[in-house]
């Protein structure tokens, strides 16, 4: 479980409290994401080790200003092909073990497997460490559950507020 603090300026006592809770949990990490740099004094001030043991992930937002553009596209492109239903479906059994790709065909048109399986390396998500046999990459290993978590949570905020805007139409 990762749980992400985003501040407009350096994380307050409060959000370091938190982490420091969160630091000692044996499934939940923290990551930081601050438009500024943060002392690495300060860090391990606050947490110490929380960087070395893989607790604490600190993202600058330096990109902001410089590369938005660059990095909005890069964005894009890589949820493009994640959105497409016979990628995901491609994509989810892989989060457990590796594939051969004749379970992807067994259950996906051939032809849809052969384009989906390049586009999916060419972009870094999956490797084929043997031939005939597919893995999530590093990236895909990270990329994957943070775009299914980011989908759950808009799903969620979604349905929360409809629900609430039927709820307030009923009262009027």
């Amino acid at each position: 479980m990762i749980i992400a603090f985003c501040s407009a300026s350096l994380p307050e006592d409060s959000v370091w409290t938190s982490v420091r809770l969160i630091s000692q949990s044996q499934n939940a990490r923290s990551l930081i994401l601050s438009p500024e740099e943060i002392s690495p004094d300060l860090i391990e001030e606050e947490v110490p080790r929380g960087l070395d043991m893989g607790k604490l992930q600190i993202e600058t937002l330096g990109w902001f200003e410089d590369t938005l553009e660059r990095t909005l596209q890069q964005t894009l492109r890589t949820i493009e092909l994640l959105v497409n239903e016979t990628r995901m479906r491609m994509l989810a059994p892989l989060l457990q073990k590796s594939a051969l790709t004749r379970d992807f065909r067994a259950r996906i048109n051939p032809k849809l497997v052969y384009h989906n399986l390049t586009a999916l390396s060419e972009a870094g998500i999956v490797n084929e460490p043997v031939e005939g046999t597919f893995e999530l990459s590093q990236l895909g290993k990270t990329v994957l559950p943070e775009f299914i978590a980011f989908l759950e949570k808009t799903r969620k905020t979604l349905d929360d507020y409809r629900n609430k805007e039927v709820k307030s139409i009923g009262r009027r």
